[in-house]
């Protein structure tokens, strides 16, 4: 079982250093690495083949020779890189005491404070006798474990070293990740850095570092983070105010997150900017109340009180997100929640989809459902996206619709839609119909 854990281990290594893309490595390795111990832990088995006995080894080491302790390990690290690169050029598996080293310095990783990585990195950085690409490598995964668990010491480390952030897939992910991290440790003193530092890191001026900070700080302050929208000047508010949106996790965090947005939007003089920002951010609730389900979501609805704007703007989100399965529950409520002249254009986007997806199961409840004004804008939209692949049984379906306009244009719609490759009947279609 020892080997097996520490076979895992070095994989998750060995993988860091070639081949899982950057921001994958760190919270792939630290995920499977606690789970390795503890299952070690749990058997009694040490994770340190010198000392069985221990179910975890400690790597503590007095405070005065910490970075000598640190030196010396990234000359570990850096020999048995050179190792692998040869096995690799090689293609040689690990042997057994690659594979005990694996596991310790996996330990010893974890194990390291900010000073210490810190020094590592600038170990990394000079040794010119590894390969360009591994030597990379080890300094990314450094710096991605030095912003996981220091990211303050990382972002001060960004800017006394911009060269480790001049690489542009590094700063367009590295800085917002880290300055998020940040953010919801300490949202302050995310912001207070971005401030101070903003012209000190690469591309400090684009939207993706503003909306990492923006999306640390949502997971703690959501008044501060819509706050921060407009203090900020993103060019574009998409990903920020989605960031908001979906940091709130359960059903009073959403509570929370709709009363600050309707306080953020009551700031807003501008009445045009109001509305267009009202629009993509109460849409973007229609994905997280999808999710939660039809009876959690409605459950949601009902208790926050919504107004018949933002009531409207919710059901048009709905299309994309609905469980195909729910998707006929969704169609009802919409019919009896919103006045008929607003619910048809809901209606037909998920019915829309529901119909590419599944038209089968879209037509099978269309059959059972009760007559009315959602049915009938369910039958239109059904008929005319039918009409793309089965125009003569969007046909049938459309003549099931009261005779009336609503009726003439979903045969028109049908006619628009239907298949080229089959024009004779098209055209037989038209005339039937007396469509201009």
């Amino acid at each position: 079982m020892r080997i097996s854990i520490a076979i895992s281990i070095l994989i998750l290594l060995v993988a860091a250093l070639f081949g899982i893309p950057a921001h994958q490595r760190l919270n792939t390795i630290r995920t499977n690495h606690a789970k390795l111990v503890a299952e070690a832990a749990e058997l009694g088995i040490s994770i340190d083949p010198k000392h069985p006995a221990a179910a975890v080894r400690s790597t503590k080491r007095p405070r005065e020779d910490k970075l000598a302790v640190a030196k010396k390990f990234a000359a570990e690290l850096i020999s048995f890189a050179k190792e692998m690169e040869s096995r690799e050029s090689q293609s040689t598996p690990p042997d057994e005491a690659q594979q005990k080293r694996g596991t310790l310095i996996m330990e010893q990783i974890m194990a390291l404070d900010a000073a210490q990585l810190k020094l590592l990195v600038a170990e990394f950085r000079a040794a010119k006798d590894l390969k360009e690409e591994t030597r990379q490598e080890l300094i990314s995964f450094a710096l991605m474990t030095l912003a996981n668990d220091h990211p303050q010491a990382a972002l001060q480390l960004f800017v006394e070293t911009p060269e480790l952030t001049g690489d542009r897939s590094m700063s367009n992910h590295l800085v917002p990740s880290t300055l998020a991290k940040l953010a919801r440790e300490d949202p302050l003193a995310a912001v207070d850095w971005l401030k101070k530092n903003a012209n000190k890191v690469p591309d400090s001026d684009s939207d993706g570092i503003k909306n990492g900070l923006i999306a640390g700080v949502a997971a703690s302050d959501t008044k501060l983070a819509f706050k921060l929208i407009g203090e900020l000047g993103l060019k574009e508010t998409w990903q920020a105010v989605n960031s908001i949106i979906r940091a709130a996790k359960t059903p009073a965090d959403q509570t929370a997150t709709l009363i600050a947005l309707r306080e953020h939007l009551a700031g807003i003089p501008d009445e045009k900017a109001r509305k267009e920002f009202a629009e993509r951010a109460i849409n973007r609730f229609a994905d997280t109340i999808a999710e939660a389900g039809f009876e959690a979501g409605t459950k949601w609805i009902a208790e926050s009180k919504l107004t018949p704007t933002e009531l409207g703007i919710i059901a048009r989100g709905l299309q994309g997100s609905v469980k195909s399965a729910e998707s006929g529950r969704w169609i009802e409520w919409i019919g009896e929640k919103l006045p008929a002249n607003e619910a048809g254009g809901a209606i037909n986007r998920l019915v829309r989809d529901w119909t590419r997806n599944d038209y089968q199961a879209a037509g099978k409840w269309l059959n059972d459902a009760t007559p009315g004004p959602a049915k009938n804008a369910a039958v239109s939209s059904y008929a005319e996206t039918l009409a793309e692949y089965e125009p003569a049984s969007a046909a049938q379906w459309a003549l099931t619709l009261p005779p009336g306009t609503d009726r003439d244009k979903t045969l028109k719609r049908i006619y628009q839609n239907w298949p080229e490759s089959d024009s004779a009947a098209k055209e037989a279609f038209k005339h039937q119909h007396g469509i201009k």
